[in-house]
């Protein structure tokens, strides 16, 4: 065996043990992920522009989630479990995404697995905490999302969406409650009345 062959043997023998408590990680994590029903709390966030909003979050798994974001932020955003809608309350107007083409959609979709889904591009452990960035694999193009858990117990407490643009967006949840019953009225989007809203596909 020449010297080459040698070097990447020792590399795998040195990267098996890591792999494998990636793999553990990730399988606690989608356990995680799929044992939230209902979560409410309060979140911050940064835009890539670096505007601070704050607001209120309500999340119904699956698909489900509504952002109510304080004034003067005009801005609410609502996933119905098909579709995210931002709403633009000062034109009364609002835009449509497919849920399924956001990063999102890799925490709110039905069955998370992230070990087998080839979506995790890095996870990082340090300080009690773990990183997680994942992406759609067959659509890197459309942006990542890197997740952030405490270790211990392990919650969810901020996620940042890199976009499309190079742009990041940071949001971090606090006060969360988890179990809540939350009426399916609040993740309808509303239609517009006026305005310019769209359908974007």
């Amino acid at each position: 065996m020449n010297r080459r062959a040698l070097l990447l043997s020792a590399l795998a023998l040195l990267a098996a043990p890591a792999a494998a408590q990636d793999a553990r990680e990730l399988a606690r994590i989608s356990a995680y992920l799929n044992s939230v029903s209902t979560l409410t709390g309060d979140f911050v966030q940064i835009d890539p522009d670096g505007i601070l909003s704050e607001g209120r979050f309500l999340m119904s798994r699956p698909g489900r989630i509504r952002f109510e974001y304080n004034e003067p932020n005009p801005a609410l955003v609502i996933a119905d479990g098909t579709w995210v809608g931002v709403v633009d309350k000062r034109y009364d107007s609002v835009d449509r995404y497919p849920l399924s083409e956001t990063p999102l959609n890799l925490i709110l979709k039905r069955d998370v697995d992230l070990g087998a889904e080839g979506a995790v591009a890095g996870i990082e452990v340090a300080d009690g905490q773990m990183r997680v960035r994942a992406l759609d694999p067959d659509h890197p193009e459309r942006g990542s999302i890197t997740m952030i858990f405490t270790q211990n117990p392990l919650e969810l407490r901020q996620w940042i969406i890199d976009d499309a643009q190079g742009g990041a967006t940071t949001v971090a949840l606090s006060d969360m409650r988890s179990g809540v019953e939350i009426a399916p009225k609040e993740f309808v989007i509303p239609e517009r009345s006026a305005g310019t809203g769209r359908t974007l596909r």
